[in-house]
């Protein structure tokens, strides 16, 4: 599991070198931690086993995935109208 993660999260790093507009990297950004970031914590959790360490790395997997895709939209949306794609005063 733990290889699986760092695989995800290595594609999405090599992917996102290849493109330029900030929003498509996001897309890679929300994969890594909403797929490739549980997958390596779960993989330390089974490989370490039930530990005070295996209870915190759960917590942190657990924090991630809860604030991972909302600080992505806000960043999106953020970019999005600086860019000039959406207006600064509409509802989001």
């Amino acid at each position: 599991m733990m290889l699986a993660g760092v695989s995800v999260m290595a594609c999405c790093a090599l992917g996102a070198i290849g493109l330029y507009p900030v929003l498509d990297q996001l897309h890679l950004l929300t994969v890594t931690t909403s797929v490739g970031f549980p997958l390596t914590g779960l993989g330390l959790i089974v490989h370490r086993g039930p530990t005070a360490a295996s209870a915190m790395v759960a917590v942190i997997v657990a924090l991630v995935l809860l604030t991972g895709p909302a600080m992505s939209a806000a960043t999106a949306r953020l970019t999005a109208q600086e860019a000039g794609v959406v207006k600064a005063d509409s509802p989001p």
